[in-house]
């Protein structure tokens, strides 16, 4: 049980790692490409090792029922067009530390999202720490611009991260149910290709050659960036996070997303030159207050 416990806490730890480095690495590559063009090479490489994996485990995949398929388009639409696109549009407005800020307070929308759709009871100290994050998000929103940026569209950026953590927060529910039946590893893969497929269908008519053309241009280092997301934080983190999910209650595992700010503003700060300001640190801390308060309730 310990070694199980150690591995889960060190796969997550590692996931953790690949999630704060992959808005600094979108930062770097968005300086050469658009968000749109970027999602779809990122899914492209991601898919010549997802369709082989789907064809080999075909025959031993458990069918899915008619509410499972609904969940899994769910899942795939929420983490691969929605997920992405949002994350990198809110990059290309704001800051690397901004945005993992915003990612923390994803225990605050499962509260009103569960209250909301499923008629969850609301503890009071739940209602104070959901108070108590989005007070720390407005005024991070209001505050957390960077003068020397020229970022004059902070706010559509933040915007944009806080339908961000609810398409993951949309993915996670979803993935959590059907794990209930289905291996981790199909799971993703089978996720992964739905999204893809969506994002093609809705895009591929109208910004293909685009994209072609993006892409050809790209230097060495973006591709070389783009591969490692695609390989390490698409693919890898992906299962190690359901690895852990597996093995730690979805709480614990959802509480070592509070270390993502510390190395994305910290990385930022190192490889960008994104400066950590006293407004990042307090919204930082107000928020994480909040989250806590809903995590103890």
């Amino acid at each position: 049980m310990r070694s199980t416990s150690g591995a889960a806490a060190a796969a997550l730890l590692l996931v953790i790692l690949l999630w704060a480095s992959n808005s600094i690495l979108v930062k770097i590559v968005l300086r050469e490409i658009d968000p749109l063009t970027l999602t779809w090479l990122r899914y492209v490489i991601a898919g010549l090792f997802y369709v082989p994996y789907a064809v080999l485990t075909r025959a031993e995949a458990p069918r899915y029922t008619w509410r499972e398929g609904v969940m899994l388009v769910a899942a795939g639409i929420a983490l691969v067009p929605v997920f992405n696109l949002t994350l990198y549009w809110a990059l290309s407005y704001t800051t690397v530390a901004n945005t993992a800020l915003v990612r923390m307070t994803e225990p605050a929308w499962v509260l009103l999202l569960g209250a909301l759709l499923l008629g969850e009871r609301v503890r009071p100290r739940q209602l104070g720490g959901f108070a108590l994050a989005l007070l720390g998000t407005l005024a991070l929103v209001l505050l957390g611009r960077q003068p020397s940026s020229g970022g004059e569209h902070h706010v559509l950026g933040m915007l944009y991260m806080g339908a961000n953590s609810l398409a993951w927060v949309g993915y996670i529910l979803c993935f959590k149910d059907l794990l209930r039946r289905h291996r981790v590893a199909q799971l993703t893969t089978h996720a992964a290709l739905v999204g893809t497929a969506a994002l093609f269908l809705a895009t591929g008519w109208t910004h293909a050659r685009t994209i072609a053309d993006q892409a050809f241009a790209m230097s060495a280092l973006g591709w070389v960036l783009v591969v490692a997301m695609a390989l390490l934080v698409t693919i890898a983190s992906n299962q190690l996070f359901a690895f852990g999910l597996q093995r730690v209650p979805a709480g614990v595992a959802t509480a070592y997303s509070y270390l993502i700010p510390v190395f994305a503003a910290g990385g930022a700060w190192l490889f960008l030159g994104e400066p950590i300001t006293k407004v990042v640190v307090v919204c930082g801390a107000v928020i994480a207050a909040g989250v806590y308060l809903i995590n103890r309730a």
